[in-house]
């Protein structure tokens, strides 16, 4: 019973990415078939070879996007995780660490700005970043990535750094270490787990993407993977079987880390959870 509860679980949580993968590498003449076919009569490359310019095919102009959007959304989500790093440990260390006035109200207040659907918020941004010039520049997409991420990275942080002893920091200190050496070569070097689960989490937020970057960044050669994916949805004669190798591809380096640095995911995203 419950090996077949878990099966069942693992098939519906696995199954819609197998099936984006025997799409992706199938004819759009069996994907249009009835019956359908789950194990495709006919296996082939040709829809990775179409998005990498190999063979033409009528949405040629819009799979030729595919690489370049990936390029942006590698760049952009490489950076706002760079930044949460910097900014959100450090402010995650000072949460752990230090009393000081409104510590919980601006903690309460990081976390509300997480309430708010991400869509109310697209106006705001619009507006702001029209007047700095920001829009339609990956600089600008960025700016709007780093404020909904960074209050996660914070909460994250800061629970992991509770579970670390202060102990190392007060070691650190007789040793005649200051503040800002003791969190850099004592607390940090130990924090490992914390600052994966912190770093892959932003990251996946920022790769997964979509409502923002589709308003924000609307000029060719700006924009990241999500709306172009779906920008190819909109193409007179829909080719299925493309659509699924670029999304196949999209999903690739998210599934990746998740896989490579699951032990340290775990760790870091239950850091605090049993503390009394």
């Amino acid at each position: 019973m419950l090996y077949g509860l878990i099966l069942a679980v693992a098939v519906w949580l696995i199954g819609p990415f197998v099936w984006l993968f025997v799409t992706s590498i199938s004819y759009q003449r069996n994907l249009m078939a009835r019956p359908l076919s789950f194990i495709p009569p006919e296996v082939t490359l040709d829809n990775y070879k179409m998005i990498f310019g190999l063979v033409r095919f009528h949405a040629e102009g819009q799979a030729a996007k595919i690489l370049p959007s990936m390029l942006n959304s590698l760049v952009v989500a490489s950076l706002v995780t760079a930044l949460n790093l910097v900014i959100g440990t450090t402010a995650g260390y000072a949460y752990a660490r230090y009393r000081f006035p409104l510590k919980t109200l601006s903690l309460f207040a990081l976390l509300f700005t997480r309430m708010l659907p991400t869509v109310v918020l697209i106006p705001a941004f619009f507006l702001m970043l029209r007047a700095l010039g920001l829009q339609n520049t990956l600089t600008g997409l960025i700016v709007a990535y780093c404020s909904f991420t960074l209050p996660f990275t914070v909460w994250i942080m800061k629970a992991y750094f509770e579970t670390v002893p202060a102990e190392l920091d007060k070691s650190a200190l007789v040793d005649g270490c200051n503040r800002l050496q003791a969190y850099l070569y004592v607390v940090l070097p130990v924090s490992g787990p914390g600052l994966v689960a912190g770093g892959a989490f932003t990251f996946m937020l920022c790769w997964n993407e979509f409502i923002v970057a589709q308003v924000l960044n609307t000029k060719p050669g700006t924009t990241t993977l999500p709306p172009v994916i779906a920008g190819m949805n909109g193409q007179i004669n829909i080719d299925y079987s493309v659509i699924a190798a670029s999304g196949f591809l999209g999903a690739l380096p998210a599934v990746l880390l998740v896989l490579f640095f699951q032990k340290y995911l775990v760790e870091g995203l239950t850091a605090g959870s049993v503390k009394g």
